[in-house]
């Protein structure tokens, strides 16, 4: 039982986890301003109001392919995890 029930929850599993961690990202920035932190997101509070204009795309595309890379990896992950048959789908 153990085989069959973990091999079809952890797919969910591993996509809600991503989701947490694309949360856990975003509030890095809220964060690291929050408490005077020195991190990207610190840095990106500061860069706003200086209306630093290259720090604010710099850290913004920085973040934003971060998010995406973790996606990325987080659909390779569950498609490999998926226990359904895949030649079905061709």
């Amino acid at each position: 039982m153990r085989h069959h029930v973990a091999r079809n929850v952890a797919a969910p599993t591993v996509a809600y986890v991503g989701v947490q961690l694309a949360f856990l990202i975003e509030g890095v920035v809220v964060i690291e301003a929050v408490f005077s932190w020195p991190g990207i997101g610190h840095a990106l509070v500061h860069a706003i109001f200086e209306r630093d204009v290259p720090m604010v795309q710099g850290t913004a595309l920085t973040l934003g392919l971060i998010f995406v890379s973790m996606n990325l990896v987080i659909d390779v992950l569950c498609q490999i995890i998926d226990p359904r048959d895949k030649s079905a789908s061709t």
